[in-house]
């Protein structure tokens, strides 16, 4: 079980993607934007959050900005970015972030699922 912070401006893929995640037995919290997503992880005082499921487009603050702002505050949850482009550099995702995996849409949750659990694994 993981604690997962998913981030999507599509309040019905934002729900799809909470559904699945906790059918499969994970926390999750969920943010509309990317500025909310900082807002969250900042009142994480507990570091209790495992992974960050963050949407690359996003209004007010895209998922890839609202990581870029937390990797400068020394934040360093796993971090996926999700979005329709088939390429990573389709959507403008950044070389010089720490990024753990790009999951593209529609997404694949048997992928995501063993994603999630490859990053919280304990050894």
């Amino acid at each position: 079980m993981a604690n997962v912070l998913v981030a999507d401006d599509s309040e019905t893929i934002l729900l799809l993607m909470q559904t699945r995640l906790e059918l499969a037995g994970h926390v999750v919290a969920t943010a509309a934007d990317g500025q909310e997503v900082i807002e969250l992880v900042n009142a994480d005082s507990e570091g209790r959050l495992d992974v960050l499921l963050l949407d690359a487009m996003m209004p007010r603050k895209s998922g890839i900005d609202a990581l870029r702002e937390l990797r400068d505050a020394g934040v360093d949850i796993p971090a996926l970015i999700v979005s329709a482009h088939q390429n990573p550099t389709d959507a403008d995702a950044p070389t010089d972030l720490e990024i753990a995996g790009y999951v593209t849409k529609p997404i694949d949750f048997e992928r995501l699922l063993g994603e999630i659990d490859a990053l919280t694994r304990v050894a």
